[in-house]
C-alpha cells in the first residue's frame, strides 16, 4: 500500500492521569501507512483513554498527537470519525436527531444519515428515542455516525460488542472495503476470533502502555497475542 499523507499520526510521550490513576502512560507511537490497527488489553488497560485523546474528546496531561505533520488541532474532526463504548447521548433524542446533529457537527450532506442509516439497517428505527433502542441498535448508530464524512482515520472502541452475527459480518465486511480505499482503522476489541481473518497490526496494552507490538506479517499472531496478556 501507498503512504497516505493525509493520515500520517505519531504520538509523542503521551499521558493522561485521572487523580492518582494513570490511565495512560507516557505511550509512543507512529502510523504512516493505511491498514488496521487493532489495540488489545484487559478492561482499564488504556485503550479507550488513548482512541479519546487522539480524537480530542479529552484533553493529555502530557505528550503531544503530530497529525498529518502538525500538532493536532481542531481541524483533526475533518479527517476521524470515533464509535465510543458505551455510546452515551440525551436518551430521549431520536436516532434521526442524533443523526442530524452528528451532520451539523461534521459539516455534511443530508444524504449522510440515509446512506449509513440504511447500510446498518437502522431506516425503520429513525423516529425510536435513543433510550428505547437495543444494544445492537445502538452499536450500529455509533458505528453508523462515525463513518459521515468519509473519514480518513476511523477509531472503533469494542465495535462488536452487542452486535447480533448478522451485524458482526457487516462489520467485517466493511472493514475490508474500507481497507481497500487505503483508510487507517484504529480498533479495540477482545474478541480476537472475529477478525482473525483480515490483515492487521496488533499492539498489546496493559496498565496504559503498549508492552508489545504483532506485526501484520507476523506468524501465529494470536499465539503471540495470548503469550503477551500471559506475561502480565
Amino acid at each position: 500500500m501507498k503512504k497516505t499523507q493525509a493520515g500520517m499520526i505519531k504520538i509523542n510521550q503521551l499521558s493522561k492521569q485521572f487523580g492518582s490513576l494513570v490511565a495512560v502512560n507516557n505511550i509512543k507511537l507512529e502510523i504512516n501507512e493505511p491498514g488496521l490497527y487493532i489495540f488489545v488489553g484487559a478492561n482499564g488497560s488504556g485503550k479507550t483513554t488513548l482512541f479519546n485523546l487522539i480524537n480530542g474528546l479529552i484533553l493529555p496531561s502530557s505528550g503531544e498527537i503530530v497529525f498529518n505533520n502538525t500538532a493536532k488541532g481542531n481541524k483533526i474532526e475533518a479527517f476521524t470519525g470515533i464509535s465510543t463504548e458505551p455510546f452515551k447521548t440525551e436518551p430521549y433524542l431520536t436516532v434521526e436527531g442524533i443523526a442530524e446533529i452528528s451532520r451539523f457537527i461534521k459539516k455534511v450532506p443530508k444524504s449522510e444519515i440515509e446512506k449509513w442509516l440504511s447500510f446498518w439497517g437502522l431506516q425503520q428505527a429513525k423516529q425510536k428515542m435513543f433510550k428505547n433502542l437495543s444494544t445492537g441498535m445502538k452499536k450500529r448508530l455509533s458505528l453508523a455516525l462515525s463513518l459521515f464524512g468519509n473519514p480518513n482515520l476511523i477509531f472503533w472502541d469494542e465495535p462488536f460488542n452487542g452486535l447480533d452475527p448478522l451485524g458482526i459480518e457487516i462489520l467485517i465486511q466493511l472493514i475490508s472495503k474500507l481497507l481497500h480505499q487505503e483508510k487507517y482503522i484504529f480498533l479495540s476489541t477482545h474478541l480476537l476470533n472475529e477478525i482473525s481473518t483480515v490483515e492487521a497490526t496488533y499492539f498489546v496494552m496493559h496498565e496504559g502502555k503498549i508492552i508489545g507490538t504483532v506485526h501484520k506479517n507476523s506468524k501465529n499472531k494470536k499465539t503471540t497475542i495470548l503469550k503477551l496478556l500471559k506475561q502480565i
